[in-house]
C-alpha cells in the first residue's frame, strides 16, 4: 500500500505544470526619457504620440535604431525635419506611453492647449531642473548655426548646455520641447520652442494624455 501511494503521488507531481514565470512589464517611456540612437549619440524622447515618439533631430538619421534605458531597441527614426525627428515604435512588447515628465510623477498631460503670451510656461531640463517663466512672443524668427527657423515661441524660461528637448508645459498642457536660448540660469536669459499643436498637425499624431 506504501509502494502504491508512493507511485501515485509521484504520478501526480509529474503531473502538475510548472508555473511560469511571469512575463516582464513594459517599461515606461515619458517625456524626458533618456535615449541612446545606434548611432552612439544620446538624445531624450519628447511628448509622446500614440504608436511614435517625438525627439530630438540630433538623435539621428531616417533608419537609425533607437533604443531606450538598457540599450532596449524601441524602433527606427523615420522621418527628420527641422526642429524635430520622428521615431516609431515597433518593439511594443517591451515599451509602454505615458502621459507624463521623467523625474515629475506628479504631472500628467491632460492635452496640449497653447498657452498665450504672457502665461506662465515651465521647463523640466536634465541640466537646471524645473524652471518657470513666462511665454513672451509667438512666431519668432531665430537664426540657428544649422540654419534660420520659423514660428518659435519665446519664453523668459533660463537654459543651460544639456537642457535641449526639455519638455516645456503649463500645467496639464504640453507646449513643445526647448530648442536651446540665449543667456544662462545666472544672469537670465530667453529660451524657444515650436508648438507641439503644429508638430502634432503636420505629422498627423496624436499626443497621448492621461
Amino acid at each position: 500500500m506504501r509502494t502504491l501511494l508512493l507511485v501515485l503521488t509521484l504520478l501526480a507531481a509529474v503531473a502538475t505544470p510548472a508555473t511560469a514565470a511571469p512575463a516582464a512589464l513594459p517599461t515606461p517611456l515619458e517625456a524626458g526619457t533618456p535615449l541612446y540612437p545606434a548611432n552612439g549619440l544620446r538624445c531624450a524622447n519628447g511628448f509622446n504620440a500614440r504608436g511614435f515618439l517625438i525627439v530630438s533631430p540630433s538623435c539621428g538619421i531616417v533608419g537609425t535604431v533607437v533604443r531606450g534605458p538598457g540599450l532596449v531597441d524601441i524602433g527606427p527614426i523615420v522621418a527628420v525635419r527641422q526642429t524635430y525627428a520622428i521615431v516609431r515604435i515597433t518593439n511594443t512588447a517591451a515599451w509602454v506611453q505615458r502621459p507624463t515628465i521623467a523625474g515629475y510623477a506628479g504631472t500628467t498631460i491632460r492635452g496640449s492647449a497653447e498657452t498665450p503670451v504672457g502665461g506662465q510656461v515651465c521647463a523640466a531640463g536634465r541640466t537646471t531642473g524645473l524652471r518657470c517663466g513666462a511665454v513672451q512672443a509667438k512666431n519668432v524668427t531665430v537664426n540657428y548655426p544649422g540654419g534660420t527657423v520659423y514660428g518659435l515661441t519665446r519664453t523668459s524660461v533660463c537654459t543651460e548646455p544639456g537642457d535641449q528637448w526639455a519638455p516645456l508645459f503649463t500645467g496639464a498642457q504640453a507646449q513643445g520641447h526647448s530648442l536651446g536660448g540665449s543667456g544662462n540660469c545666472s544672469t537670465g536669459g530667453a529660451s524657444y520652442f515650436e508648438p507641439l499643436n503644429r508638430v502634432l498637425a503636420a505629422e498627423r499624431l496624436t499626443l497621448v494624455t492621461g
